[in-house]
C-alpha cells in the first residue's frame, strides 16, 4: 500500500467508532398503536449543518486539518442528505408495507424518524471537492445513528426509539464498496425492527 494512502486509511479509522451496535435498538410504547400513520424522515440540526460544514464542536474533529472533511465528519453535501432521507423513506415504506402497516399523508397519529448522525465508508463528492489530501480509494468505518417518535392526534408522545450502528473491522470485508455501506446497513436494521415493534404494538391493518 502506498505510504500516503495507509496515513489516510488509518487517520479515517481512527475518526469512526469502532464499537458494533453500541446501543442496538431501545423502544418505549406507552400505549397501543392502532390505525394508519403520517410519517416524517427529517435529519438533526447538527447533521443539517454538517452537511456544508464541519462540526460545531472541536472534539467532534480528530483530523488536525483545515480541509479535512472525511475525517473530521462533516462537509457531506446537501445531494448526500437528500438521498440518505429518500434512502430512509424506502426502507421504512417497503417494510411496512411487507407487515400490513398503512401510511397516510393524512393520519392523524405521526411517526417522526430523525436521522441523528451519519458516517460514510468513502469520501463522498463533497468532501473529494474540498479535501486534495483524500480519494474515493480512501475508507473508513461508517454507520448511523436514528431515532424515532410516535405522537397522537392530540400530540402526545406514545412512543420512542433510538438505534445506533457504527461497524467494526468484522462486520464487513474491508474496503467497503459504497460511500454509505454501513450506513444504509443501519437503516435496514433500524426499519426491519422498527416494522417489527410497530406491527406488535397493533399498527397491523
Amino acid at each position: 500500500m502506498h505510504r500516503s494512502f495507509a496515513l489516510i486509511a488509518a487517520a479515517a479509522l481512527m475518526a469512526a467508532p469502532v464499537v458494533s451496535q453500541a446501543r442496538g435498538f431501545d423502544f418505549d410504547f406507552t400505549q397501543g398503536i392502532s390505525g394508519p400513520m403520517k410519517l416524517e424522515i427529517v435529519v438533526s440540526d447538527d447533521l443539517a449543518y454538517r452537511a456544508n460544514n464541519l462540526p460545531k464542536k472541536m472534539s467532534d474533529r480528530p483530523v488536525r486539518r483545515l480541509n479535512a472533511s472525511f475525517g473530521n465528519n462533516g462537509r457531506y453535501g446537501e445531494k448526500e442528505i437528500t438521498y440518505l432521507i429518500k434512502d430512509m423513506n424506502e426502507e421504512l415504506t417497503h417494510d411496512f408495507a411487507k407487515r400490513g402497516i398503512t401510511l397516510s399523508d393524512t393520519a392523524s397519529t405521526t411517526l417522526r424518524v430523525t436521522i441523528e448522525d451519519v458516517k460514510p465508508n468513502r469520501p463522498t463528492f463533497k468532501q473529494l471537492s474540498t479535501d486534495s489530501s483524500i480519494s474515493f480509494q480512501s475508507f473508513g468505518i461508517g454507520g448511523a445513528e436514528v431515532s424515532a417518535e410516535i405522537t397522537s392526534a392530540s400530540g402526545e408522545i406514545i412512543g420512542q426509539v433510538d438505534y445506533d450502528y457504527y461497524s467494526n473491522l468484522g462486520d464487513t470485508p474491508f474496503p467497503p464498496v459504497g460511500t454509505w455501506e454501513d450506513t444504509q446497513r443501519a437503516f435496514s436494521r433500524f426499519s426491519r425492527s422498527l416494522s417489527k415493534k410497530i406491527a406488535a404494538a397493533g399498527a397491523a391493518k
